[in-house]
């Protein structure tokens, strides 16, 4: 799709000389031009994803790049830029080059718009945008019984438990007719776990906040991207979803995360926050344990930092007598070059010409040796190892070659006495928590999409298949974000600029929309510059309730009136969309939510009953 649809741009470049009309020519450069920069964009954004325009490129647009490590992207953003100016360049170059010729055929015309238009057509990121939000769900299949929600107990003693995430080192790496000798030592220590062979990563679970979604609480991580919504301003992560930090700190474990990178990245620290986690630390928690504080990559603590911190976390733990959980996640074999911790200059793989694969490489040599020493340590005798892949690997240097296999994630589980045995059994990452679950001492049979693969049939394993199922569950997923309602002492905390809902808050300025009921259905922020808040406002349904709290000199703006006297203030407008009525707030001190019901009650009487 990506080499038609410029081909046939660019021969239409090639080939054309003339038009008959003025406006066929304008329209033609309009339509060659955007094809050309909307093919830019697929580049770069397949240059992140390895996949064109996905969920996980969506999802940090939407929910920022706060934490990313720019470094290695700095030369295709300076390509793309270029790439821009060059098509800016050709088209004022075209725009002198074709000519009017009112002797040529309308009809001529015509025909090269259309194969312009085609050439748009074909083009990939219109493909994946239509994909993303515009794909329709199979009538023929029922959502009943997809959601497993039952109670989970313990039914023995617990065991504290232990997740390490390896940053995209898939089990395609293991296979030794594409890697030979690439992973010695996670495929020697295979033979001593619970390997789980057929993992694989459905819609919405292929990049690292997505995957720890995925396989901490069965479900994928969709959000409210039809309104581009950024949730950016949210409290509260997945906050009604049941994940494993919930199970586990109901159940009194001490809950721990540890990650090389910067918790704001992806909102993961607000994630392992909103479900239990008692202790939740990334690089700007962990820094001051370094001596040096340069040693560090783009993203953060290189890995043998990160295992020397979780090493002395893993012994405090210990010491504490207290079941625990300790979450961790790896940085150094993350796309596209991967990085080379000090620990492993000496290491290389085969010539070293393939940057990633010696990051692998040095990978599987320090994750065996925190493997070992678990395993090795008197307090396997009551703890579960859950070792992973967080997801398949992104457009790498190894990218060619990890196709060549069967793409699939790590999953191995080390206990105590279990028998060691490899399954081939089809699963998900949706799969890992119900399944690691089962050995701690639970009854668990499943968990959101997620099930106990030691007794159940993933849904990966359904006929209608999985993509299917989670488009038909995308509303039920979407009420798991689980916004917080006015009427829970509703308050405005004007100097930290924060609406508190008793227990809960957001951030400001906020777009909080209302159902019929008065129930807060949803909750905007500022999409950046791309959709502010005034023109979200603007583009609601006719009878929708809104309550606006923005700066007064925007909402003033906003509604004609005179300007406020400091653009800092903080005003309220409150109103139905559609009604001319409204209410502006501009002490936001008496503001309640009292004041706010009786308006709706008395311009939704008086609004009704005109219509």
């Amino acid at each position: 799709m990506l080499y038609l649809s410029g081909a046939i741009t660019l021969l239409s470049i090639l080939v054309l000389g003339s038009f008959s009309k003025l406006y066929t020519k304008y329209i033609f450069l309009l339509l060659s031009s955007s094809n050309l920069l909307i093919l830019g964009v697929y580049c770069f954004f397949n240059y992140l994803s390895g996949n064109g325009f996905n969920e996980a490129i969506l999802f940090h647009l939407i929910h920022g790049i706060n934490g990313f490590g720019v470094n290695e992207y700095v030369l295709p953003g300076l390509i793309l830029f270029f790439y821009f100016l060059s098509c800016i360049a050709i088209t004022l170059f075209l725009n002198k080059r074709i000519y009017i010729d009112a002797k040529n055929n309308l009809v001529s015309d015509i025909i090269i718009i259309f194969v312009t238009c085609l050439a748009l057509l074909l083009n990939p990121l219109l493909k994946d945008i239509k994909s993303i939000f515009f794909s329709s769900p199979t009538d023929s299949y029922s959502e009943i019984n997809d959601f497993y929600n039952k109670p989970i107990t313990f039914t023995k003693k617990p065991d504290s438990i232990i997740f390490l995430y390896l940053e995209q080192l898939e089990r395609t790496y293991l296979d030794e007719t594409i890697f030979p000798n690439l992973t010695p030592n996670l495929k020697r220590l295979e033979k001593k776990a619970i390997s789980f062979t057929n993992i694989s990563s459905p819609l919405a679970t292929n990049w690292t906040i997505a995957g720890m979604v995925a396989s901490q609480c069965g479900i994928p991580l969709l959000t409210p991207i039809a309104s581009e919504n950024s949730m950016a301003g949210m409290d509260e992560f997945l906050s009604s979803a049941t994940c494993i930090g919930d199970i586990l700190s109901n159940n009194s474990y001490n809950l721990n995360y540890i990650g090389g990178s910067d918790l704001d990245f992806a909102g993961k620290g607000k994630f392992y926050d909103s479900h239990g986690f008692d202790s939740v630390q990334g690089w700007y928690e962990l820094e001051d344990r370094l001596i040096d504080k340069s040693y560090k990559s783009p993203w953060g603590l290189y890995d043998d930092s990160l295992y020397e911190i979780i090493d002395d976390r893993l012994m405090y733990l210990k010491n504490t007598n207290q079941t625990f959980g300790l979450f961790a996640l790896t940085l150094d074999t993350h796309h596209p070059n991967g990085y080379i911790a000090n620990s492993c200059k000496d290491r290389v793989y085969g010539d070293g010409k393939n940057l990633i694969l010696n990051s692998v490489h040095c990978a599987d040599f320090m994750a065996a040796n925190f493997i070992e020493k678990i395993i090795n340590d008197d307090m396997f005798e009551n703890t579960i190892l859950v070792v992973l892949s967080d997801h398949l690997a992104l457009k790498n240097t190894a990218s060619d070659l990890l196709q060549e296999g069967d793409r699939k994630n790590l999953f191995y589980i080390f206990k105590k006495d279990a028998p060691n045995q490899s399954i081939n059994k089809i699963g998900s990452m949706f799969d890992v928590t119900p399944t690691a679950l089962s050995l701690v001492g639970t009854d668990i049979l499943g968990l959101g999409l997620g099930r106990n693969l030691f007794f159940e049939d993933s849904l990966s394993n359904n006929q209608i298949g999985i993509e299917n199922i989670i488009s038909r569950n995308r509303n039920k997923i979407l009420s798991l974000w689980s916004f917080p309602q006015i009427d829970t002492n509703f308050n405005i905390n004007i100097q930290n600029k924060k609406i508190n809902f008793g227990e809960r808050s957001i951030d400001l300025p906020a777009l909080i929309l209302l159902d019929n009921n008065n129930k807060v259905e949803e909750i905007m922020f500022d999409f950046y510059n791309a959709n502010p808040l005034p023109r979200k406002t603007n583009e609601l349904d006719d009878k929708q309730s809104f309550i606006w709290i923005d700066t007064c000199l925007r909402i003033k703006a906003f509604k004609n009136l005179l300007p406020a006297k400091e653009s800092s203030d903080l005003c309220a407008l409150v109103g139905i969309k559609g009604k001319q009525d409204f209410k502006l707030f501009e002490d936001l001190t008496y503001l309640t939510d009292d004041l706010i019901f009786q308006f709706f009650k008395d311009t939704k009487e008086s609004f009704f009953n005109m219509n």
